[in-house]
């Protein structure tokens, strides 16, 4: 007869979530240990369980197999497995108790009620998850209590700077994946590193690109790929043999020479960009131009 866990890939991943909490299951030192971590309220409850204590429990799988048990079933991916916790008397049901500077095995005695245990946390409550298996040919129920652990100021202000850290990394991320695009437009004539005059789009996203002061120069905020285009034609001037560029950190990334027809035209470079690289556009000379007639784009593709 197929036992829980059976048939699975081993327990890589086994660092996990379930609603608000921190899931751990890992085998050690011939014994299973589980931690259930609250993310919000930062309580952590735990315990390990040997060898012996889990026969007692008849679980007489190897201990990967029973992390493989728990994992299933808090995955909810076979409505054969269900995963449930409780809270409930942390002196009651169950004997044995473990800390920060002592373990001790847990030990089966009366049968605990999921019923009777309350949904929500209650000061000085232990943790219990109940792992149920039902199929046509096998049922069992698994009870595992954890005990809250004793955690000093230093603990919980290290876990709410973690966490913010990530949620930083995650909204970096985030903002890296997504797209957006900025565009002005020039009325300058003559030379030199082209100052826009307004914007014909204001960036559409957050913080994706700041212009300086002189509105000369465009800085990069947000790292990825871009498109860079220009788009220069004149009011009335017919042009010359004049150039303009892109040009990134200083250095030229794109050119084009003559204006003869009434401008320069459309100009694009698709570019890597890092946080705080700079974009100028460069020109020896420019005729007069308005909102109708110039674009300078950045796109976050």
């Amino acid at each position: 007869m197929a036992q829980p866990g059976d048939d699975q890939k081993g327990n890589e991943g086994n660092d996990t979530q379930f609603g608000d909490y921190r899931c751990v299951f890992r085998p050690t030192d011939d014994a299973l240990f589980i931690m259930m971590k609250n993310s919000k309220t930062k309580r952590t409850f735990e315990n390990t369980f040997s060898k012996s204590t889990l026969l007692e429990m008849d679980l007489k799988q190897p201990i990967d197999k029973v992390v493989n048990l728990l994992l299933d079933a808090k995955s909810g991916k076979t409505e054969e497995l269900s995963f449930k916790i409780g809270f409930g008397d942390a002196e009651g049901e169950t004997k044995g108790s473990m800390n920060k500077s002592q373990q001790c095995q847990p030990e089966v005695s009366q049968q605990v009620s999921f019923d009777k245990l309350s949904k929500s946390y209650l000061k000085g409550s232990a943790l219990y998850i109940f792992v149920n298996m039902d199929n046509n040919y096998f049922s069992a129920e698994y009870v595992f209590k954890l005990l809250e652990q004793e955690r000093d100021d230093m603990d919980i202000l290290r876990d709410i700077m973690a966490d913010m850290q990530q949620e930083i990394d995650e909204l970096k991320k985030k903002k890296e994946n997504e797209t957006g695009v900025a565009s002005w437009y020039t009325t300058h004539t003559g030379g030199g590193n082209i100052p826009m005059t307004a914007a014909l789009l204001a960036p559409t996203l957050d913080g994706m690109v700041t212009l300086s002061q002189d509105t000369r120069t465009i800085t990069v905020n947000i790292p990825g790929t871009y498109r860079v285009s220009l788009d220069v034609n004149f009011t009335s001037c017919t042009g010359a043999g004049h150039l303009i560029q892109i040009q990134l950190n200083g250095t030229q990334v794109g050119s084009k020479y003559g204006s003869n027809n009434g401008g320069f035209g459309y100009l694009s470079r698709i570019l890597n960009l890092k946080k705080d690289d700079k974009i100028v556009f460069y020109t020896n000379h420019i005729y007069a131009t308005n909102q109708y007639y110039s674009c300078f784009t950045v796109e976050k593709i």
